[in-house]
């Protein structure tokens, strides 16, 4: 039984224009909320977006069916546009000071920048369509903040001259002042003639240089065969933020045109915690690829490029692989596999998995637990041993990776550790 003490708040639902379908409206959402958390949602699809031939489910949870359909949560693909911690911890700022005390999941939904949310989803108080300040966040202070990649350098040639320190710069940046640094990872929409990236800064109490390993584990993906985007880092003092190109978005914004954002189009985005309903094992990943509407050979390519990615988060000790690092994207009226995102090596050699493979989160059983995966996906032993002998051969070249983007060797030998234990276990298979 809801209390008298929870508030119910209705948000409209928008789509974007997409590569494969116009903007137009998709529905409402009535969230009941009783302290932070949502205790009720009712969604109703819009009976226009119902009739368009384009129409797609927009959550798992949501199947194209008129009238309103009762969750017990927020839908998952609405989650997955959301706030992340960061940006929790801004908008918890900003409602502390407009007096209030709590964050409703309503208000790490719609508290995103409209322009920098993730995917396709748009958020509107009111039904109304012909005014653009209705998106909800387009009045609110942007989180995360916009910045110009001319303010990237602008700081970083501060430091170099000693006019400020590189945490103060990475603080003024962000807006966010040196105390709320702390703890998840600082982010920002950076805009590079137009296109849109993603910054994401470092942390005061990071144990070792994240985001330099983070860049470093991309570029070896990429040599590993795996999709990536493309990545890079700008040095703000002794600091590295990592800039990385946004793989749901196409086009670019162009501030002299009449409607700037008109160049850019968003592209759909479900994390595979969101396509998997809560999974915990790549297994579920898998059905939900061999689920798709798809040709039999691209569901087999996809099998074949979950298991590449398994082998290549298990070479570099990448133990952080919950499904929220790993996602879909919606194009040509289906969902792929989206770029590799959010993988870095764990110097701490026996920390567990976070998402199982085959049911084993030992990594020290990765090995064999990554044939059963083969077997499991119908990979032919051919097949998944030349992907990890080129995964092996990406993986060894780390150390030349790491010193091109300027990690200091004192941080080698632990991750020389964690990276060479499970290389070495896996050369073996190949044996």
């Amino acid at each position: 039984m809801v209390t008298a003490n929870a508030t119910t708040q209705r948000v409209w639902v928008d789509a974007a224009a997409t590569p494969d379908t116009a903007a137009g409206p998709v529905g409402w959402m009535d969230v009941v909320t009783l302290a932070e958390k949502a205790v009720g949602v009712t969604f109703s699809y819009d009976p226009s977006y119902l009739a368009r031939p384009d129409a797609y489910a927009v959550s798992p949870e949501l199947p194209l069916e008129s009238g309103p359909r009762a969750l017990g949560s927020m839908p998952g693909a609405f989650v997955d546009s959301s706030a992340d911690s960061w940006g929790q911890k801004l908008i918890r700022r900003q409602l502390r000071a407009e007096g209030a005390t709590l964050l409703s999941e309503v208000d790490a939904l719609v508290g995103v920048s409209d322009e920098a949310r993730t995917g396709a989803f748009r958020f509107r108080e009111h039904a109304g369509t012909g005014d653009e300040e209705a998106y909800v966040a387009d009045r609110a202070a942007r989180v995360p903040v916009a910045l110009d990649l001319r303010d990237l350098r602008a700081a970083a040639d501060r430091t170099r001259a000693g006019v400020s320190s590189s945490e103060q710069a990475i603080a003024d940046l962000l807006d966010a002042g040196t105390a709320v640094l702390g703890g998840a990872r600082p982010k920002a929409l950076v805009r590079r003639k137009g296109r849109a990236l993603l910054a994401k800064f470092p942390a005061p109490d990071d144990e070792h240089d994240a985001i330099r390993w983070e860049a470093v584990s991309l570029h070896l993906a990429h040599a590993a065969g795996l999709a990536t985007s493309r990545v890079r880092t700008i040095e703000i003092g002794e600091h590295a933020v990592l800039l990385v190109d946004r793989f749901d978005r196409v086009g670019k914004v162009d501030s002299a045109a009449p409607d700037p954002t008109a160049g850019e189009l968003r592209i759909p985005y479900w994390s595979a915690r969101t396509a998997t309903g809560d999974g915990r094992d790549y297994l579920d990943v898998a059905r939900v690829i061999r689920g798709m509407d798809a040709p039999r050979d691209v569901i087999r390519a996809q099998l074949r490029d979950l298991w590449r990615r398994v082998a290549f988060a298990v070479a570099v000790h990448c133990t952080d692989d919950h499904l929220r690092n790993l996602g879909f994207l919606r194009r040509e009226a289906a969902w792929r596999l989206c770029p590799v995102f959010d993988v870095e090596p764990d110097p701490v050699q026996e920390r567990l998995r976070s998402t199982a493979i085959v049911g084993v989160v030992d990594p020290d059983a990765a090995p064999a637990a990554l044939i059963a995966l083969a077997g499991e996906l119908g990979i032919k032993t051919s097949s998944w041993r030349r992907s990890l002998a080129q995964v092996l051969v990406a993986v060894e070249s780390w150390p030349d990776v790491a010193k091109r983007v300027g990690l200091a060797e004192d941080e080698f030998a632990a991750m020389d550790a964690a990276i060479g234990h499970r290389r070495d276990a896996l050369a073996a298979l190949l044996a």
